[in-house]
């Protein structure tokens, strides 16, 4: 049931909000501009913009089909996702024997410079000359007779 009052007018108040006062200011720049004749025409279209859907029946079967087509790259990108997956594990145990054999050949490398190392260390020293030091021979004869 609708009241028997016929509502035909109503009041817009602005409070001194920062956000009241910027669309007091946008409104009384739309009026100036005189892009509508007063400020119930004003009101009104931005009602009718913000209250009345005007979606077209034309737009509806359009979003659906965008929908769909979404839907479907969706799947294709999981099966995408899969397929790359699954390379991934084909191609793990071929990349770990070469990374295991570059290892290897690393660790076979340094192995051989150890030993070679080692072996410059275990040479012998080159024996000292035999020449006789002239200090030694002049003590021995002394030590002889102590």
């Amino acid at each position: 049931m609708t009241s028997s009052k016929p509502k035909s007018s109503y009041v817009v108040k602005f409070a001194s909000t920062e956000a009241d006062q910027d669309l007091l200011q946008a409104v009384e720049q739309a009026l100036s501009d005189q892009t509508y004749k007063s400020f119930s025409d004003l009101c009104k279209q931005a009602l009718r913009l913000m209250l009345i859907p005007t979606e077209t029946p034309v737009a509806l079967p359009l979003l659906t089909v965008l929908e769909q087509q979404v839907m479907t790259l969706q799947l294709q990108l999981m099966q995408l996702e899969q397929r790359s997956k699954e390379a991934q594990a084909a191609h793990a145990p071929a990349q770990n024997y070469t990374e295991l054999q570059q290892q290897v050949e690393q660790l076979t490398e340094r192995v051989s410079w150890l030993e070679q190392k080692c072996a410059t260390l275990e040479e012998p020293p080159t024996p000292a000359s035999d020449a006789p030091d002239p200090l030694l021979s002049r003590l021995a004869p002394l030590l002889e007779d102590f």
